[in-house]
């Protein structure tokens, strides 16, 4: 299964320094039956960027969230 983290710049760079994205609970988005659901869609494809895009979306509140930070969004996803 693949997951989607949400992060931003400089929880990618922690995430490399310590060799993991951290200790949970993590926030993360995948393919799962409520998603399937609501985008009614058997497209995996379709339904694993529907997935991203939620992350690219939580991201975006990431960066909300710290206006120091720099403007990109980060998304790691993971198999």
């Amino acid at each position: 299964m693949r997951v989607y983290v949400p992060l931003t710049l400089s929880g990618l760079a922690e995430a490399h320094r310590a060799g993991e994205l951290g200790t949970g609970p993590l926030v993360a988005y995948a393919v799962t039956p409520a998603l399937r659901e609501w985008y009614l869609s058997d497209d995996i494809e379709e339904l694993e960027y529907a997935a991203l895009n939620r992350a690219a979306l939580a991201s975006l509140r990431l960066l909300a969230a710290d206006p120091a930070g720099a403007r990109r969004r980060v998304v790691v996803a993971a198999d």
